[in-house]
């Protein structure tokens, strides 16, 4: 990923879509590409538009969480893909709104929760976002959607809940403290605890892990803050990984400590002479024909 960040223009969207036609789905990519986000989001935008990474740029860019970049996104948002799976694309976008500042923004919102892109992931996105800005527009987008979007009623309670126990701002200057307060809003079962933080190179861009686990699955979240006037602002948090299989369980110690063997005394008189031991034997066998 550096080397093509280190390149420019055309050169660089060509070395992008190249990577991004089979890129890696794994957490260390994931965690990583915020190094280099400066240098490639502009070639993400332009890729954006592109039929067969379009997705995958999409979705980078709204890991990045550029206000400007998600403004961009919504503005140029493709039709609605009734194909299974077409929509995903606005799960990302969804679960980076964390400050919409247009009335289109706030539509995407409200057209995601209410299930409009036909996608269980968006409008799962939709929610968990008008939860975190708990604000009375979010709230009024949330009551509509429990009378829309009876699939999610019990998490649109759950949202409307939270929004109404007026919970802290989510903005501090310390980041890990607001990562662990971020961890709990969205806790899924369990939670296993935080990694560290991830840079971009100006150090004013992170993203943070979750870690969760059920009594069937794990799973990891991944949380974009940016920093702003020397404040940490929560700008997208989703889910990036999910592992099938019970959690990993220590195996307890020992109830009982079992002693170590004793040492029993060696009589040297008992010992074989090791000089015998040594010597060749005969061994019995037929006759040698010579």
């Amino acid at each position: 990923m550096g080397r093509i960040a280190a390149l420019d223009g055309a050169a660089q969207r060509k070395a992008l879509r190249t990577f991004l036609l089979t890129p890696p789905d794994d957490l260390v990519f994931r965690r990583s590409f915020i190094h280099y986000e400066a240098q490639l989001r502009r070639s993400l935008r332009a890729l954006s538009m592109d039929a067969e990474v379009g997705d995958a740029a999409r979705w980078l860019l709204a890991l990045i969480g550029a206000p400007g970049d998600l403004r961009w996104l919504v503005q140029n948002a493709p039709r609605v893909n009734h194909k299974p799976f077409g929509n995903r694309w606005a799960y990302a976008v969804a679960c980076a709104l964390l400050e919409p500042s247009s009335e289109v923004e706030w539509e995407f919102l409200r057209k995601a929760a209410v299930n409009g892109f036909n996608d269980r992931w968006a409008d799962a996105g939709a929610v968990q976002t008008l939860k975190l800005i708990s604000s009375p527009q979010s709230l009024a987008i949330l009551e509509e959607a429990r009378h829309s979007n009876p699939h999610r009623v019990n998490s649109i309670g759950r949202s409307l809940d939270y929004i109404r126990s007026n919970p802290a701002p989510l903005t501090g200057a310390n980041l890990e403290e607001r990562a662990r307060r971020v961890a709990l809003a969205v806790k899924v079962g369990e939670w296993e605890g935080n990694e560290n933080p991830r840079y971009n190179r100006a150090h004013d861009k992170a993203l943070v892990d979750f870690a969760f686990h059920t009594r069937a699955d794990r799973y990891i979240y991944t949380a974009t803050f940016h920093q702003v006037s020397g404040m940490w602002k929560l700008l997208g948090v989703r889910e990036t990984l999910q592992q099938f299989g019970p959690p990993s369980v220590p195996m307890p110690a020992p109830s009982v400590q079992i002693p170590p063997p004793p040492v029993m005394p060696v009589d040297a008189g008992l010992l074989p002479d090791l000089q015998v031991l040594l010597e060749p034997q005969q061994i019995a066998g037929p006759p040698s024909s010579k």
